[in-house]
């Protein structure tokens, strides 16, 4: 039974969905179109991924940013997939481009090759795994129904195990030799996961990074919010903000504006800049 086509617009429609949900009154996974045309599978009961069911949209303005460094055959990595929002709102505009989704929920691997099955014709290579720069395995958190909080273990011996993958051996081993745009979502393992990829990275093989920044998920593990910042730039990538509404949280820096052709504005600054307490998500393009 399909309860959501009766339920009036002025109900506040996530708790009455995830009530639904719970009582059989609405079919918990299902696929959804979001940004017009991008398909992908869902959990109602997951608040995130529910959001964009109501709101039919996710980030538009990830989707201009990252169009603007995929080329028709370009290669996209996507490090913390989750449902795959990324990957598969890229899909109907790129078709010809390789996705590379890797996520560590076990949960999230049944719904991201249901997404999978919804484009046949594309080229998508999914792993199961968890990023790190060590072989052997890592225990990950899960977060009950909100995935996107579900993370690496601060500590051993809590969560589950799940196999960890180099990222540098990983593009060695599938003949990978460049990367037009990858997002890292990794909920504070963002680090790591860079360092498992520093021959790529300290050879501007990867043209573009879109990394999530959040002071939490930093303190996690004890270390700095510019941690993977500093790392990145070490190896020669430039840092911009990329979103207009984080240009003021740096006083009168940032000052270098970029943006034409109706490409995103893009504001240049240093690790060293960035606010101690700010959360956003930022770019780091390479030298070529």
């Amino acid at each position: 039974m399909q309860l959501l086509p009766w339920l009036p617009k002025f109900l506040h429609r996530h708790k009455v969905l995830n009530f639904a949900c719970r009582f059989g009154l609405q079919e918990s996974v299902l696929p959804i179109e979001y940004n017009s045309s991008a398909k992908t599978v869902i959990d109602l009961r997951d608040p995130e991924p529910r959001n964009v069911f109501i709101q039919k949209q996710f980030e538009p303005d990830f989707f201009d940013l990252a169009s603007s460094f995929l080329g028709e055959n370009g290669t996209f990595f996507d490090l913390g997939a989750n449902v795959g929002f990324c990957s598969f709102g890229l899909a109907p505009t790129h078709q010809r481009v390789e996705f590379h989704l890797f996520e560590a929920n076990p949960n999230l691997i049944t719904l991201l090759n249901q997404s999978i099955d919804l484009h046949p014709n594309q080229s998508f290579h999914l792993n199961h795994c968890c990023i790190s720069d060590t072989h052997g395995k890592t225990n990950f958190m899960l977060e009950g129904n909100q995935s996107g909080q579900s993370h690496v273990s601060p500590a051993q011996g809590r969560g589950i195990e799940v196999p960890n993958l180099v990222l540098d051996e990983y593009c060695e081993q599938n003949q990978i030799s460049c990367i037009d745009f990858a997002k890292i979502d990794l909920e504070g393992h963002e680090l790591p996961s860079l360092q498992g990829w520093e021959k790529c990275l300290s050879a501007h093989r990867v043209n573009a990074l879109y990394i999530e920044i959040m002071p939490q998920n930093q303190a996690r593990y004890g270390r700095e919010t510019i941690a993977p910042l500093t790392f990145i730039e070490s190896l020669g990538y430039s840092l911009y903000l990329c979103k207009d509404s984080d240009f003021g949280h740096f006083g009168d820096k940032p000052k270098s504006i970029h943006g034409n052709n109706g490409s995103p504005l893009l504001a240049k600054f240093n690790a060293s800049e960035y606010p101690d307490k700010f959360s956003t998500d930022i770019l780091a393009i390479g030298p070529n």
